[in-house]
């Protein structure tokens, strides 16, 4: 039996949370669903009960003081003694599942609550526990948390995942059931994973691989969805507040946080403000890749949007990354009402705002020689999200229970640089507003046969300006900016929105006790209307596009059960990406390279194979865990180049004067067919009973094209090992990640995976070694002082190793010391 540790909680998930007196409703702690069939007896066994489909069971078969075990398969038993007041009032108990069991719940993939056993995906799962160790500093260092997901950096304030060798718009984020991607999500490298706060994370679920039956365009790499905490209604302690602060001395870091939440018998809320403070990265000095200058900063910019400096400026000390530092400021309120015993009400708020962050790849670009920007730097980037959620149980044939979300989310980012030599600052800001209404509903036709089903609707208006603003300086100082002069906008200058409208539904079908057969299926209606305005056009063809698309998806998944210890798993599905708005009307410049709107863009289909098998050993404590998969891209959207005819600033067709420079021009494109296929394998085995060790690797590949060349976003084999020590209140691990050297003939064409980036050879001509292959040593350990009080203290990359991860434009921390501590009271 696997040890105890429990606490008991009054969920406000599904059930009425003022029970009737002597009555026990057992929860599953995860999906807040009733269980059935838990058994509730005393010691000697004499006395004993099941509970029934709604998760209730009688107490008045015991009495006062009586040790009540509580026991189910798949989860964690609990032990409690009966105390008089509970046997008065009832009882309401989550029980918490095994970790990595055939019975563990997912909540993604099916869009509701379903066994992992009946779930043929690759699901990794980040819990609580993970997040509290290791205390990740953004949205997206937690997602690095999951096995084979890798992320890539161009600044300080970066972050954007790659799965399975799709990136930014070709992956879903979600947020509490809310799709974070927007019109203008891009599909080149993008941070907004960290507007997401780590610190009001309950759990985070990695699908791998295509997910559009249920979550629809975007989710061809796979879907990353983050579940907010939860407050407690008539919870026994009325008010509690938590405090946590962590520091890290490779950039200086402060992160403090604090939260309340207050319970109420018919209604709870929980507040949440968090303020994080991140200064200049240093990097490792121990060089064994052997490139002695590689990711040195020698020279800076010392500009900003308040300060003129004519001049780059000698960097002290080289190792410091400048122009990495920013802050951020993250706001949560979830309020949580029991409207009667079958509905409840969910408010759910979050709010984050940065302050400028630098981009530090741009800002150590040269030209001649010398740094060519003065300023490039993201103006505050802002999310707001508002969502009410009602979910019902009415118990009915069709409908056991459902959720119907709505959100409104207003998302703000800008782009501001400005060239050595000149006073012009280039400014581009984009506003999005997203309206969405989801509505999911499940139900159980049988013992064999389960359906979800549901509907999602999203409208997004972006609006986009472009404009040169003069500084006025006097001495250093910037005192005013003139008035502003024309320049492109980043998207259509006229406007332009997308909005899409998708239906889906999903069967489970248990043909056996051994088999369960899995199929889904979604339509999707999408519509992009853009126009741009006649002055200071990039292609004096564009006026107004208005495309319309549709997509019929679906899924098979099988999974076999041969025993409780193994399951084969297989799946054939398809997904799509239409093209939003940054696909089709994005103005971008980068390495003497210009990004053009291209109007005439077509959806991206990708199909995927996938088998897996999972073989538990020991009660399920010990497992591992194989996969391979491949995937068709049809008519995948990629950068190539492009000629603007209406052109005439140049005598070359894929030229054109743009900001007073030549450049090349390249659009996004439908490039025909692309493969890609890969295959990873994870696993956990405990040593001895305070002792685990659990590692995963990850290998992917694509077949290179003879006109475009190789995929973008395809990692190098990478992997992670943990060795774990837990006992009594000591928990201690040592951390070990590497990656292989990535070949500079495996680059992209297109300028996606950076390869600029890696240690030039030759200047003349230019020649890049590709990405040196590179590992760490972490070691993080967590100290439960009190009930009330966690020390947290950690030396990572101890052996102050200086290495960039793949397409990264940021070098990694070197050696450094993490200091933590949570207080609650």
């Amino acid at each position: 039996m696997s040890s105890l540790k429990f606490h008991r909680i009054l969920i406000p998930l599904i059930a009425p949370l003022w029970v009737l007196g002597q009555e026990a409703l057992i929860l599953d702690g995860v999906s807040g669903y009733p269980l059935e069939g838990v058994a509730l007896f005393d010691n000697s066994k004499s006395k004993a009960v099941l509970t029934d489909i709604d998760g209730k069971a009688p107490l008045n078969i015991f009495s006062v003081n009586d040790s009540i075990n509580i026991q189910f398969i798949g989860f964690e038993t609990l032990k409690i003694k009966l105390e008089s007041k509970q046997l008065e009032n009832g009882i309401t108990i989550a029980l918490n599942p095994k970790n990595q069991t055939l019975n563990e719940v997912i909540l993604s993939v099916a869009r509701n609550a379903t066994s992992r056993k009946q779930i043929a995906e690759k699901v990794a799962v980040i819990d609580r526990k993970t997040i509290e160790l290791q205390r990740p500093s953004s949205g997206a260092e937690l997602v690095g948390l999951s096995p084979g997901v890798r992320i890539q950096k161009s600044q300080g304030g970066g972050g954007s995942p790659v799965i399975r060798g799709f990136e930014a718009n070709r992956i879903l984020m979600v947020v509490d059931g809310v799709r974070m991607n927007n019109a203008i999500y891009r599909s080149g490298h993008l941070q907004n994973a960290i507007t997401i706060n780590p610190n009001i994370i309950e759990r985070v679920e990695v699908v791998y691989g295509s997910s559009s039956v249920g979550y629809g365009s975007d989710a061809l790499g796979g879907v990353i969805h983050y579940f907010t905490k939860s407050p407690l209604i008539n919870s026994e302690k009325k008010k509690s507040f938590y405090f946590s602060s962590d520091f890290s001395s490779a950039n200086y870091s402060t992160i403090n946080s604090f939260s309340s939440e207050l319970s109420f018998k018919k209604w709870a809320s929980l507040s949440s403000i968090s303020y994080s403070g991140f200064g200049d990265i240093r990097i490792g000095k121990n060089r064994t890749h052997g490139f002695e200058n590689w990711g040195l900063t020698p020279f800076y910019s010392n500009n900003s949007r308040t300060f003129y400096s004519p001049n780059q400026v000698v960097n002290e000390n080289p190792l410091i990354q400048k122009n990495t530092a920013y802050n951020q400021l993250d706001l949560f309120q979830k309020f949580l009402v029991q409207l009667d015993d079958k509905n409840q009400f969910i408010l759910n708020i979050q709010y984050s705002n940065s302050s400028d962050i630098p981009r530090y790849d741009k800002l150590i670009e040269k030209r001649n020689g010398n740094l060519r920007y003065a300023e490039w730097y993201y103006g505050p980037q802002k999310r707001l999200l508002v969502s009410p959620k009602l979910k019902f149980y009415p118990q009915k044939k069709l409908m056991n229970s459902g959720r119907i979300t709505m959100a409104f989310q207003s998302i703000e980012e800008s782009r501001n640089n400005r060239s050595f030599g000149n006073l012009i600052r280039k400014i581009q800001k984009e506003k999005v507003n997203v309206w969405g209404l989801n509505g999911d509903f499940e139900f159980k036709y049988n013992d064999r046969y389960s359906f979800s089903y549901g509907f999602e609707a999203t409208f997004n208006k972006v609006k986009s300006y472009g404009f040169g603003k003069k500084l006025i300086i006097q001495q250093n100082e910037i005192i005013d900016l003139a008035p502003s002069e024309p320049f492109p906008s980043r998207y259509p200058s006229e406007g332009s929105s997308y909005d899409s409208f998708a239906g889906y539904i999903n069967w489970i079908w248990d043909f056996n006790p051994k088999l369960t057969i899995n199929f889904g299926a979604r339509f999707t209606n999408t519509n992009l209307y853009a126009r741009w305005k006649e002055y200071y056009n990039i292609n004096a063809l564009l006026d107004i596009v208005n495309l319309d698309s549709k997509a019929l998806t679906s899924t098979l998944g099988l999974t076999y059960r041969p025993s409780e210890q193994i399951q084969w798993n297989a799946i054939i599905s398809n997904g799509f990406r239409n093209p939003n708005i940054d696909d089709i009307g994005k103005i971008r410049e980068s390495q003497g390279l210009l990004v053009v709107p291209n109007p005439f863009l077509f959806p991206e289909y990708a199909y995927n194979l996938e088998f897996g098998l999972k073989k538990y050993f020991n009660q399920s404590k010990n497992y591992i865990s194989i996969r391979a998969f491949s995937t068709l891209i049809s008519s995948h959207i990629g950068r190539s180049y492009y000629s603007i005819f209406s052109d005439i600033s140049t005598p070359d067709n894929n030229t054109i004067i743009y900001n007073d420079e030549e450049v090349i021009t390249l659009a996004n494109r439908n490039l025909g067919n692309r493969y890609l296929y890969g295959g990873s394998i994870d696993g956990s085995f405990s040593l001895s009973i305070p002792l685990k060790i659990r590692g995963n690797i990850s290998i992917i590949d694509g077949a290179k094209s003879l006109k475009y060349g190789p995929l973008p976003s395809i990692s190098p084999t990478f992997g992670r090992l943990f060795i774990q020590y837990q006992k009594d209140k000591l928990l201690t691990h040592l951390s070990y990640q590497f990656s292989a050297k990535k070949n500079v003939e495996d680059y992209s064409n297109g300028g996606e995976d950076g390869l600029e980036e890696t240690p030039l050879l030759s200047e003349n001509p230019r020649v890049f070694e590709g990405t040196p292959a590179w590992n760490e040593l972490s070691w993080l350990a967590q100290y439960n002082f009190k009930d009330s009080t966690v020390f947290r203290v950690g030396l990572e990359n101890i052996f102050d190793v200086h290495y960039r991860p793949f397409a990264s434009g940021i070098s990694a921390p070197g050696r450094n010391l993490k200091l933590g501590v949570n207080y609650s009271f």
